[in-house]
């Protein structure tokens, strides 16, 4: 009787694992495939970012809608701290699309000076270093939000 039960457990739960193992596969390739979608919505914005000649502010403006369309899309992927850490990062990105957008229609042609006391001190020659300096601190951001968004977990 023993010798029997032994392989029909074992049977069943090589079953019950086969079974988690393809929830897991199906989860994550679906994981998988969203996060791709995520990170495609930021592809252009990057080029802009790494770009000498591309206007911040305009390159913001544009984007940032196609950011949180993709990012309502994405978040239900996103639990707990990686949610909380997700989130602060967000709140990062949305000011500084708030910083330019309160700016109004001019906002796209000017550079935005890090601090009162640095624009009080300023030449015309500190604004390329400004701009290059933001897009630099975005990049970071955005990166960091799809390094936060990518990390594995066992669903």
């Amino acid at each position: 009787m023993n010798s029997t039960i032994i392989p029909i457990l074992a049977v069943f739960l090589a079953g019950l694992i086969t079974i988690r193992y393809q929830e897991v596969s199906k989860k994550r390739e679906k994981f998988d495939k969203e996060y791709s979608e995520f990170a495609d919505a930021f592809l252009d914005f990057f080029k802009t970012l790494e770009s000498s000649t591309a206007n911040l502010n305009y390159s913001i403006i544009t984007e940032y809608p196609i950011h949180i369309e993709a990012r309502k899309r994405f978040i239900h992927n996103l639990k707990g701290s990686r949610l909380n850490s997700f989130n602060k990062k967000w709140g990062e990105y949305t000011e500084h699309y708030n910083t330019v957008n309160d700016l109004g229609p001019l906002g796209v042609t000017i550079s935005i000076a890090p601090s009162n006391k640095e624009l009080q001190n300023a030449t015309h020659l500190d604004a390329p270093r400004w701009e290059s300096d933001r897009k630099n601190k975005i990049h970071v951001l955005i990166s960091d939000l799809l390094v936060i968004s990518k990390i594995k977990i066992w669903l």
